[in-house]
């Protein structure tokens, strides 16, 4: 048992962590596919994970490498899924793609009957994993901020204080060891920034009138992505309308408009992310048919080239399914 013990905080260790090389700085980039079905027997839904590396641009196909499966509850979906740092957590719970292992979240202190608001992320610095819970009260601000630290002892909730009151309007983005999403003050929008390691909320950024207008009618698409490094969001407006209009944000300032990508193929997409060395921007379809497909824009040709990924014929997926970009392993213990 000691030596168990010995070896579990090895492993642990940011050190022991941050030795192995998993994170290519250029390439290949790679994605994380999560292909989910129905058990026909016990009814719950089973997840089966796969990595992939993305080698050549002249390329259309992407072989992929089986990792694991895990079984969920039926009515957990990956429509508000977290990929963070090699970790996904999918409704209450976080698992390990790459070992196929799952941590139940425990249950929260709640005092509303509000659904809450969930965000995940990695502090880098204390090599942390955190999941923010932000339950609103009747009035839609929110009064209830929880954090949940994986590997803490006791494995409970805490109850932390936020002095900004506002409601939640999007999903979150991990950047950095940072949270962000969009907000609402009750007089503004703005970016909230929530700090991984000191546990602390700001206004990042303002959001414009432009985006305001762009942001809540019609029933489109928006999410917020990683922009070369900043935080921006992709909004469709409509499915009917070929183009999505990509916004940034910057510390302190008011949101600008950096381009819109015209001419999306007739799929109703989604954007991923950039490939930073070059550029490219990846779009998936929000719901996968027959074939795993992704799509690559490239802003220089402004052309769009679809790519399908090599899965095993034997695993059968749904609607739910879902990819990610920036793959990494991660050796944290469930």
């Amino acid at each position: 048992m000691v030596v168990s013990k010995s070896w579990q905080q090895i492993i642990r260790s940011k050190s022991f962590i941050t030795s192995f090389p998993f994170r290519p700085l250029t390439r290949p980039l790679r994605f994380l596919l999560a292909l989910c079905n129905i058990e026909a027997q016990s009814e719950r839904l089973s997840c089966s994970f796969f990595s992939s590396s993305w080698l050549s641009l002249s390329s259309t196909s992407i072989s992929t490498t089986f990792l694991s499966t895990i079984t969920l509850p039926r009515s957990l979906t990956l429509c508000r899924s977290y990929y963070v740092n090699g970790l996904l957590k999918i409704g209450d719970s976080i698992c390990n793609p790459c070992t196929g292992k799952t941590l139940d979240l425990p249950r929260l202190v709640e005092t509303t009957p509000s659904r809450p608001r969930w965000f995940f992320g990695y502090d880098p610095v204390n090599n942390q994993y955190k999941v923010l819970c932000i339950t609103p009260n009747l009035a839609g601000h929110a009064n209830q901020f929880q954090v949940f630290t994986l590997g803490a002892k006791p494995k409970t909730w805490r109850s932390i204080g936020c002095g900004i009151p506002h409601s939640t309007f999007s999903d979150g983005l991990c950047i950095d060891g940072f949270v962000y999403y969009i907000a609402s003050t009750g007089t503004d929008m703005c970016v909230m920034r929530f700090d991984l390691k000191s546990e602390k909320f700001d206004i990042f950024a303002r959001v414009s009138e432009k985006l305001k207008s762009l942001f809540f009618p019609g029933n489109g698409s928006r999410n917020l992505v990683n922009y070369h490094g900043k935080v921006a969001i992709a909004i469709r407006s409509s499915r009917s309308v070929p183009s999505i209009d990509l916004f940034v944000f910057e510390a302190g300032k008011q949101d600008y408009k950096e381009k819109s990508i015209d001419n999306l193929p007739p799929l109703h997409l989604r954007m991923k992310g950039v490939i930073n060395h070059t550029g490219g921007i990846i779009f998936a379809p929000s719901y996968f048919g027959s074939e795993v497909t992704l799509f690559h824009h490239d802003p220089k040709g402004a052309r769009f080239k679809k790519m399908a990924f090599e899965v095993d014929a034997k695993h059968v997926w749904l609607t739910v399914s879902n990819c990610y970009m920036g793959y990494v392993e991660s050796l944290m213990l469930m």
